[in-house]
């Protein structure tokens, strides 16, 4: 029983931890050469949007992405930004595109992209209100 359960956990620790060790290297590297003044960023649609759109595009899971969003969090990158990213990236990711689309159809995976980039930046907009009542 215990290695039916350890043995799948190692085999996906194992795919993602290249992912993960590029992302803690990234986020040291940013932290040391990125002052807090330059990492601040717009906080409006627009950036929501971008944020939104990298989230749906980047590979891997989201835990390979946090030392480096906690990294840009304290270098000033706005709450609702990362929310955008992390909703974005939670939703959709390249990776399914292949298996819903054999599964389900393009057209499937294409509305589920837009209504994922939707809520990204809905619940994005939503934090923009809430980050004074944050930290």
């Amino acid at each position: 029983m215990i290695t039916e359960i350890l043995y799948p956990a190692t085999i996906n620790f194992l795919k993602v931890l290249p992912i993960l060790i590029i992302a803690i290297i990234a986020s040291q590297i940013i932290n040391s050469y990125i002052p807090k003044e330059k990492a601040q960023l717009k906080e409006n649609e627009k950036n929501i949007a971008k944020a939104s759109a990298i989230g749906i595009a980047t590979p891997g899971p989201l835990l390979a992405y946090l030392p480096l969003l906690k990294t840009l969090k304290d270098k000033g990158l706005p709450i609702s930004i990362i929310v955008a990213f992390m909703t974005a990236q939670t939703l959709v990711g390249p990776a399914r595109l292949f298996l819903e689309v054999n599964y389900f159809g393009i057209t499937f995976f294409i509305y589920r992209v837009i209504i994922a980039f939707l809520i990204a930046v809905g619940i994005a907009t939503c934090f923009r209100f809430l980050e004074k009542y944050m930290e």
